[in-house]
């Protein structure tokens, strides 16, 4: 498991937007983004970069303390130590008091051809 520099979200907000600011989990650790600018109103766009500086067993994109958040789509880009960055792309998901957005994926495995 490589260790996690630094990762950034960029979030598009659907119908359902949410009035706190997100915040994200690493470990079960609840933690606040280094960065953040945009909006998650509804139709809104929202950029944050969080820098763990850890191993990832768990990283979240914890749900909004009351109501519900649509997202329409998520893309991440992750930079740990020794590889080169990469970016994974989510889809549509709705998060709330008791659901949170796995964010974390392991870095493509290096292919070649024979």
């Amino acid at each position: 498991m490589p260790k996690l520099e630094q990762f950034e979200l960029k979030i598009n907000t659907g119908a359902g937007g949410r009035a706190d600011t997100p915040t994200y989990s690493i470990n079960g650790f609840p933690v606040d983004f280094e960065s953040c600018e945009g909006g998650t109103g509804s139709g809104e766009s929202f950029r944050a970069i969080g820098m763990p500086q850890s191993f990832p067993h768990a990283l979240l994109l914890i749900g909004p303390e009351t109501g519900s958040w649509d997202i329409e789509s998520v893309e991440a880009t992750y930079e740990c130590a020794g590889s080169d960055s990469y970016t994974v792309y989510l889809g549509a998901v709705t998060l709330d008091e008791e659901t949170s957005l796995n964010i974390w994926h392991e870095p493509p495995v290096p292919a070649f051809d024979v």
